[in-house]
Formats: structure tokens, C-alpha cells, sequence
């Protein structure tokens, strides 16, 4: 087997992987906050983020969404 095609194969995995992910990281976040945290298996992933927050303070919330603004213009120039 070609290494350079196992490590792309391995990449492209990963990186659906974790699209995946942070799609339903996404939906857990929506459904917990439109439903309250009582719903089954969405419920507490808001609380969990929340404690994230609050542990990397206002600052860390900041970088969050400059990493976020970064990466989605990134990955529009990579498209185009």
C-alpha cells in the first residue's frame, strides 16, 4: 500500500470525522437551549459548554470566535 494515499485516506477520515462531530455538537447545543436541559442525550452538552466557557473566561471566548472567523474565510479561499 502507498503510504502518501494511506495518509491522505487517513486524513480525508479524520477530517469527516470530525465534521460530523461538530455538526451534532452544533444540534446538541440548539436542541438544548430550545428545549431545556431535561431533553435525553442533548440536555447536558449545553451545561458542558457552558463550563468551558466560563473556565477560558471572556478572553479565551474571544479567541473561540476569532478562530472561527479565521477558519471559515480560510476554507472559502481554499473553495474558490
Amino acid at each position: 500500500m502507498n503510504i502518501p494515499n494511506l495518509l491522505e485516506k487517513t486524513k480525508t477520515i479524520l477530517w469527516e470525522t470530525s465534521t460530523i462531530l461538530g455538526l451534532v455538537l452544533a444540534v446538541s447545543v440548539l436542541v438544548s437551549t430550545l428545549f431545556g436541559p431535561d431533553v435525553p442525550f442533548f440536555g447536558g452538552v449545553l451545561n458542558n459548554v457552558q463550563g468551558v466557557i466560563e473556565a477560558l473566561g471572556s478572553e479565551g471566548l474571544g479567541l473561540i470566535i476569532a478562530i472561527i472567523i479565521i477558519l471559515n474565510v480560510w476554507n472559502k479561499k481554499s473553495d474558490v
